[in-house]
This record gives C-alpha cells, sequence and structure tokens, in this order.
C-alpha cells in the first residue's frame, strides 16, 4: 500500500477514558464486482488527511491505520468520484457493488449503520427537493444570462419571478431536510455522526441555536475533534453576530487601494460576502444596487467581500458584468494554496473573522462599529435587510 499524509491542520485533542469514545486500529477488507485489477483508493481524517491505495487482487483488498476517532472516509477508483462512508475502528468490510463505486455495504461500523439512519430518514424529502432544485439552478442561470445580456426590466421581472416561484417552493422543503436531521441530532447526542454533520448544518443556525446543540453532546464529542470545530465555528459566529464590534481587517480592493471599514465610520456599513460563481449571490446584485441608489446619500455604504482570490479575473468581470463597481470591492483574503498544505485558519480571511461558511452572506454594520444584522447563514432571511434599511435610514 501507498500512503501519503496530505493535510495537517496541528489540532491537539484532549481524550478521556470513557466507553463512548472509539479511537484505535481499523482494517477494512473490501470486495468489488467486475474489477479485478487495478487501485483502490481511501482518503479519511479528521483534523489531518491520509491518503492510502491498495492493489485490487482477484476482486479483493485491504486497508489498515489508526485512528483517534470515527471518520468519514470515501473510498474510489481511479478517476472516480467514490462512495463516502463512516470509518470506525475495529474490523470492517466493504462490498462495493459496482465497478464505478458508486453503491457500496459496509459492516462492522456503527457510525456507518447510525449515517445510513440518517440518510434514510432523509430520502424521502431528499427526493421532493431534487427536481425542485435543478429548477432553481436552471431558473437562476435564466436570469443572470438576461442580466448580461441587458434584457428589458420586462423579461428579468419575468425571469426573477420564476426563480422565486422555484425558491419558494424549494424553502419549506429544505426546512423539513434540517428538521428531520435536527431530530436525529437529539435522538443521537453521543453519536459522532451528530458531532461531524453539526459542522455542515451550523451555516443554517444563529449563535444560540448552534450552542444549544453543542450543549446537548455527550461530553466525550464535545471534546473530540469534531466538537473543537463546533466551538470554533460558534465563536467566529458571534463575533459575526449582532450585538459584537465589527472585526478590522485591511485589504486591497479592486484598484488597488488599501481598504479598512475603518475609512467608512460614521457611515452604515453593509458587507456583503458573494462570489462571482454564485448564482444566488449574482441576482443578489441587482436588488443591492436598488438600495445603494435608495440610501447612498443617507449615510449608506458597501464593501463586497468576494470569495475569488484564487480567480481574482473572474471577480473582476462579474464586478464589471453586473455593474458593481459603485461600491468598494475586495476579496476574502485566503490563500487558497496554504490552505490546502495545513488546513488551518488564517488571520488575513475576513470570512473567517466574521464566520462566514456559505455565501450570500450580508452584515449591517452601524456607525459606531457595532454589528446590528445579519442576513443569510447564521443570521436572518435576506428579504430582512430591505426591512432593516427602511427602519434606519
Amino acid at each position: 500500500m501507498k500512503r501519503l499524509l496530505v493535510i495537517v491542520t496541528g489540532i491537539a485533542v484532549t481524550t478521556h477514558s470513557m466507553a463512548q469514545e472509539k479511537k484505535g486500529p481499523f482494517q477494512l477488507d473490501g470486495t468489488i464486482t467486475g474489477k479485478n485489477s487495478g487501485f483502490v483508493h481511501l482518503r479519511y481524517g479528521n483534523g489531518f488527511y491520509m491518503e492510502d491505495s491498495c492493489a485490487i487482487k482477484n476482486g479483493s483488498f485491504s486497508f489498515k491505520g489508526m485512528l483517534s476517532e470515527p471518520v468519514m472516509a470515501t473510498i474510489s477508483g481511479d478517476g472516480e468520484d467514490g462512495y463516502d462512508f463512516y470509518l470506525d475502528p475495529g474490523q470492517m468490510t466493504i462490498n462495493v457493488k459496482s465497478p464505478s463505486f458508486e453503491d457500496a455495504a459496509v459492516t462492522g461500523s456503527a457510525s456507518q449503520t447510525e449515517y445510513q439512519e440518517l440518510l434514510t430518514a432523509r430520502a424521502d424529502v431528499q427526493r421532493e427537493i431534487a427536481p425542485l432544485a435543478k429548477s432553481l439552478e436552471d431558473a437562476n442561470k435564466q436570469y443572470l444570462s438576461a442580466i448580461q445580456s441587458r434584457k428589458s426590466d420586462a423579461e428579468l421581472t419575468a425571469l426573477k419571478s420564476k426563480a422565486d416561484v422555484a425558491k419558494g417552493s424549494l424553502a419549506p422543503l429544505e426546512e423539513r431536510a434540517r428538521e428531520v436531521s435536527y431530530d436525529f441530532f437529539r435522538s443521537h447526542p453521543d453519536s459522532y455522526v451528530t458531532a461531524a454533520e453539526l459542522r455542515y448544518f451550523a451555516t443554517y443556525m444563529k449563535p444560540g441555536d448552534l450552542k444549544s446543540h453543542i450543549g446537548k453532546l455527550a461530553p466525550f464529542l464535545q471534546t473530540s475533534i469534531y466538537g473543537q470545530e463546533l466551538s470554533d465555528i460558534l465563536n467566529k459566529l458571534q463575533n459575526g453576530a449582532p450585538g459584537s464590534q465589527a472585526q478590522l481587517f485591511s485589504q486591497r480592493d479592486a484598484t488597488g487601494k488599501a481598504v479598512t471599514p475603518l475609512d467608512f465610520k460614521g457611515k452604515y456599513l453593509l458587507l456583503d460576502f458573494w462570489g462571482s460563481w454564485c448564482l444566488p449571490c449574482r441576482k443578489n446584485n441587482v436588488h443591492l444596487k436598488e438600495l445603494y441608489a435608495r440610501y447612498k446619500d443617507k449615510g449608506f455604504a458597501i464593501i463586497g467581500i468576494a470569495d475569488n482570490d484564487s480567480k481574482p479575473e473572474d471577480w473582476k468581470k462579474a464586478i464589471d458584468k453586473d455593474g458593481i463597481g459603485i461600491w468598494t470591492n475586495i476579496l476574502r483574503g485566503l490563500d487558497a494554496n496554504k490552505f490546502k498544505e495545513d488546513g488551518k485558519p488564517q488571520p488575513g480571511d475576513i470570512y473567517n473573522m466574521y464566520g462566514v461558511h456559505a455565501v450570500p452572506t450580508q452584515i449591517l454594520i452601524n456607525p459606531e462599529g457595532m454589528i446590528i444584522a445579519r442576513f443569510g447563514s447564521g443570521g436572518e432571511n435576506y428579504e430582512l435587510l430591505d426591512t432593516k434599511l427602511a427602519e434606519i435610514l
């Protein structure tokens, strides 16, 4: 087997001798139908990531390693997407049911059994979500294309209405899917799956809700790597929550000028977290331009903070196409290559400062430098931005 350690975060974990904790060696023995040669690849870890490769011999393969706790793993062939499952310490087997690694059966992993329980509980609503999500994606693409082609206001209004209808139909289903997951979390407070999956739901939660979920985890999970990640997410969310002092940063704008929130002292400042690749963000730009025109002479300013550090040319093209050069635009300040190497948060990353894990997200700061509202991930619905601005301006 060929093994490569690819990412290390440097997080130290305090362990306790509790029966619920799972750590130690693992062995994964597998079979695969329709494939008698080539290699199988296993990627796993939390806090660090291991990549392991094993040759297929007579349709069989085997992996061994050490785990500090159960982790999500991906098993795949050469150039294939792979199958995701939970890897536990101990003896496990996996039967890959096709040469394309799309389906598999895992035994010996209690965490995988729990994960499968969660997937089964969500299956019905996920089937309902899939076609509506595709409709919303298509509608957003059509709307964005129309904006870039400078279509008439009537055409834009019709396309926006179509996208809004799709979004409205999707929203209650997405909420239902989240509630199914929250039910699982509440009924499995001592499951590593709960702690691991909570990280992906933190973007939908306000700080108080996330704190409540963390507090209900078994003590050994709160001190696990997953628990430490959740605590870090919570701290960052609180940094970007209403009532907190706005974090200071300095970043070059699209023209090369250094920008800091202090430049806008005395104004209501909206931090708009977005990306050129994010269709809902691009759609929001149209409405933001309307709000900016309405309130810019009343002490309102915007800093657009784009998740485009690795492709600044796409960022500048989007600024031009969407006509948002009327306000200040900067990048988030993430060194993507360094992040791939060590996985550690970076002091200059504005998204990390404000606990932004999904875009679009908007944070409103008052003239005294205090956060007074958050919209999107970890905050209120985007639509309430209009209400808030009308209230204060």
